[in-house]
């Protein structure tokens, strides 16, 4: 079992969830208190290839935001880490080597659960190139 991933996954857990939360985006009040549920949905990714990949989303809004939601080694079959709802955005499962398989931007309702499933011959783009982050003295 590996520690670092399990530990990223919480952390992003709850990150998502406290955003979703503050931003108000959340399904109906809950209890007395006016807690919110995030918007958030479940994805389960059955990985066919022959090669362990790293699962991310980017917001079709934001694209330069990415969100690496987890792992699925190879055959193998999980649940990553909740992705946004309600918003349109782009699932990439990205190999060791950068080449992605990315799926064309769609929205998920909140709560929902969805089986991403890539297919053993799922053809995998070459990384594209990002441009550097600006540092703080190149902004105006």
């Amino acid at each position: 079992m590996r520690i670092v991933p399990t530990l990223r996954f919480l952390a992003l857990a709850v990150a998502l969830a406290a955003a979703g939360c503050s931003a108000g985006t959340g399904g109906p009040a809950v209890g007395g208190g006016g807690v919110r549920r995030a918007a958030l949905a479940r994805i389960i990714v059955d990985n066919r290839t022959d090669r362990t990949l790293d699962v991310a989303f980017r917001s079709a809004a934001e694209p330069g935001r990415e969100v690496v939601v987890g792992d699925v080694a190879a055959g193998a079959r999980a649940t990553v880490a909740p992705v946004l709802a309600g918003e349109p955005i782009v699932l990439i499962a990205r190999t060791a080597a950068g080449h992605e398989f990315r799926l064309a931007a769609r929205s998920f309702e909140i709560g929902a659960e969805w089986t991403w499933i890539i297919p053993e011959d799922a053809a995998f783009e070459p990384p594209v190139p990002r441009p550097p982050m600006p540092l703080p003295e190149d902004r105006p």
